[in-house]
């Protein structure tokens, strides 16, 4: 769907005949930012355009007072607290800065979280609360939450800081007995308190280090820049790891108007208590700690936020932040010399020519190919376009040329062309460099309650509707991104946080290449789909070795139909859908006979209407997949797509009925060993799939009252889920494993 921008983009073209300001060959990003910005009529209207965007957050305090209002209607009622946890979330979302509105929510919300257990975050909405204005006759009762948080973290600061608020509280009125109490108590643990060494949970030790194997950077006449292994590495063998120079959330299309997902744009923690910046209520952050580290970048962002103008450029966010993430280090780098944007720019140019450079990651960043020079015009000047929009976007909506650490360095109009230069590269670079952070993403309680009331635990048969694969983020790994495209890949990527770890998929030999795939996958696709891809987005022909041989059985299996009629059995590749098979049905292109599909309608309109459970119901669905399973061929993505709607639809209600629980079971298993093959068990499809089995196996367990019997089979696929866990987040793997040592147990 096209955008606000993009539209905005086309009229802009169109009217100002914008095609004619192209070279006829492409010089440079500074070229183009020099011939845009001097439409003085075109920078006029990007201008306007940006201060005439709505804000998406209303004014005032009325929006954030109705959420905690209804958020104490709930937590009174005791309906679902964590459905009251996230209306008061959303208060505090939209609640201005410094108003009571914004306390008040932080101070109910931390109610809450203490009965969960998170004292850490309820902490810290205490101490916003009391920041925030909280009512004077009440701020003795927050205090007393916030000691209460203390006494379970039992760190000097929450203690300190917990005491200095009993102070203050004194110099306005006397303190209550339990008060005292409090301060003395929380006095006494200060005296006897002996500080932990801090540690470092992203720290890597010495010995995984050392485990590493040497990865050289070579120059081919064809490709380019590529990376090879200087040592052996072993299937499963860890290949590098890497943290994000820069990154940003994706922007899904729930995202238009609504409030963001909970994940943090500091560390990249996701399904995350929320604090978000208060001035425009939609940068999200982990904690109060995050949020002001991340200030020094976050405050030349936070206009766009309440604009929503982030949402509509898309990746081009990724490439103004790529740019902000390097001011200081451009600025401590350069040698001095540079008087313009023009020599600042070569400077950059020459010194970025090796890996190591004294940019550091910004150098590794800057150094990555744009393919500028091989793009349509169309798309070489919407990408000039954007970035000189968010150049006007520094100058017009924040005080960037006048703060910024080049300020010292170049005069205004000369960090504006550096600026759009600059942001014009990263976007181009991040197109076909950017790669998508993707974990599993919680449901909110508005969508289905899936949590134990007393805390963040799963109830039995909820794992498969709390949890899906998104992408969370995209971001730069600059080092990473040198490994070029393979449609068979020779890696896989596990993320935590905004780290990336890559491991070998099978035993690469020293001196041969590292590959990574771009998206086409030679199981999922034909050549000749893979070729038009990888040509539009990244602009080159792949040579793999899948693409150089032309076999297109692994991916036309995938959807392997065997003709019924006994004088032909001819197979043939057909994705099956609503109107192929509602059109008059399927034809064999061998016999041309019509094949029956009522069975895959029969499935469609079972799982697309969520009438009241029967058993009737159930087998007919059954009887229909059975049918089509005579027909559906291999491990078949057709096979998948139907076996998740009836696992879907009926594992609600497996509970009540036996034959439906045991038969369910058997199609999570099949659906498990497909997606197991078609992605591989270290991948999200595998994990998402399992979920399914998950549940029924929970849902098993709890009418047994005990341990499950089962085969061997199962106990097998159970060690490959626990092992495919690696992939995800720790806190995600955590809460999950918790689960399956919970509910998931057999004899």
């Amino acid at each position: 769907m096209e955008s606000k921008w993009d539209s905005f983009v086309s009229h802009l073209i169109t009217t100002y005949k914008l095609q004619k300001c192209l070279p006829g060959k492409f010089c440079s990003e500074l070229d183009l930012i020099n011939r845009l910005s001097a439409q003085s009529k075109l920078c006029e209207s990007l201008r306007l355009w940006l201060l005439a965007l709505p804000d998406v957050r209303p004014e005032g305090e009325q929006k954030s007072n109705q959420y905690r209002e209804r958020g104490n209607e709930i937590f009174k009622s005791k309906q679902n607290l964590h459905l009251a946890f996230e209306v008061y979330s959303k208060a505090i979302f939209e609640a201005p800065a410094g108003t009571e509105a914004l306390a008040l929510a932080h101070a109910n919300r931390a109610v809450l979280l203490i009965r969960f257990g998170r004292y850490r975050e309820a902490f810290h909405d205490c101490q916003l609360a009391l920041a925030s204005g909280y009512p004077e006759q009440n701020r003795g009762k927050v205090l007393l939450r916030q000691a209460e948080c203390a006494q379970y973290l039992q760190d000097a600061l929450t203690i300190q800081q917990t005491v200095a608020g009993f102070v203050a509280l004194s110099s306005a009125r006397p303190l209550s007995r339990l008060e005292q109490e409090k301060v003395q108590l929380l006095q006494m643990m200060l005296e006897k308190h002996n500080d932990d060494a801090s540690y470092d949970d992203n720290a890597t030790s010495a010995e995984e280090d050392a485990l590493r194997p040497r990865l050289k950077e070579i120059i081919g006449a064809k490709v380019g820049r590529y990376m090879i292994t200087e040592d052996d590495i072993q299937e499963d063998g860890l290949i590098t790891r890497e943290k994000a120079v820069s990154f940003v959330p994706v922007y899904g299309v729930q995202h238009r108007t609504t409030i963001p997902s909970f994940d943090c744009q500091q560390c990249a923690r996701v399904n995350v208590i929320p604090f978000p910046c208060s001035t425009c209520g939609r940068a999200c952050y982990c904690s109060p700690i995050c949020r002001e580290k991340h200030e020094p970048v976050h405050r030349y962002e936070c206009f766009g936020y309440r604009k929503h103008l982030w949402y509509f450029i898309g990746i081009a966010h990724l490439g103004i932040r790529s740019f902000l993430d390097g001011t200081v280090t451009i600025a401590c780098a350069i040698n001095g010399k540079a008087k313009d944007a023009a020599s600042l720019f070569q400077e950059l140019l020459d010194g970025t020519q090796n890996e190591d450079n004294r940019f550091c990651e910004y150098g590794r960043v800057f150094r990555l190919v744009t393919n500028f020079d091989r793009m349509e015009p169309d798309d070489l000047l919407q990408y000039a376009l954007t970035g000189l929009m968010l150049a006007i976007y520094l100058e017009t909506c924040t005080d960037f040329l006048t703060t910024s650490a080049l300020n010292s360095i170049l005069p205004k109009e000369q960090i504006f062309l550096l600026t759009g230069a600059l942001i014009i590269r990263h976007i181009g670079q991040l197109i076909c460099n950017g790669h998508a952070i993707s974990e599993l993403q919680a449901t909110l309680p508005s969508v289905t309650s899936c949590l134990e009331e007393d805390g963040f635990r799963l109830k039995p048969g909820l794992l498969h509707r709390y949890y899906s694969s998104e992408r969370v983020f995209t971001a730069i790994f600059p080092r990473i991104s040198m490994f070029n495209h393979s449609c068979d890949p020779n890696i896989r990527n596990c993320f935590e946080g905004s780290t990336l770890t890559v491991y070998a998929t099978r035993p690469i030999r020293a001196g041969r290449e590292i590959f990574n795939c771009y998206g086409p996958n030679y199981k999922l696709m034909p050549a000749s789909e893979r070729a038009m891809c990888l040509r539009r987005q990244y602009c080159f022909d792949c040579s793999c070795d899948r693409c150089a041989v032309g076999n297109d059985t692994p991916s036309a299996e995938c959807y392997l139909v065997r003709c019924p009629a006994s004088s032909c059995s001819a197979h043939f590749s057909m994705e099956m859908d609503d109107k192929r098979c509602t059109d008059g049905g399927l034809k064999c292109p061998a016999c041309e006979r019509s094949i029956d599909c009522s069975w895959f309608q029969t499935i469609m309109d079972i799982t697309e209407t969520y009438s009241d459970y029967t058993s009737d119901l159930f087998r007919t669905c059954a009887k229909a997949y059975e049918k089509g399973e005579k027909l559906l061929v291999g491990n078949n993505q057709n096979k998948s797509f139907l076996l998740r709607l009836i696992v879907d639809r009926f594992l609600p209600d497996a509970g009540m009925d036996a034959h439906c629980l045991v038969r369910l079971k058997t199609m999570a298993r099949e659906l498990v060993s497909i997606q197991g093959h078609l992605f591989g068990r270290m991948s999200p499809e595998y994990i998402v799939a399992w979920f399914y089995l998950a549940d029924l196996l929970a849902l098993e367990h709890c009418i047994a009252g005990g341990p499950v019997s089962t085969d061997g089979g199962i106990r097998e696929m159970l060690a490959d889920f626990r092992k495919a866990l690696e992939i995800i987040g720790a806190e995600n793997r955590t809460m999950i494993t918790h689960y399956l040592e919970s509910y998931v147990k057999l004899a």
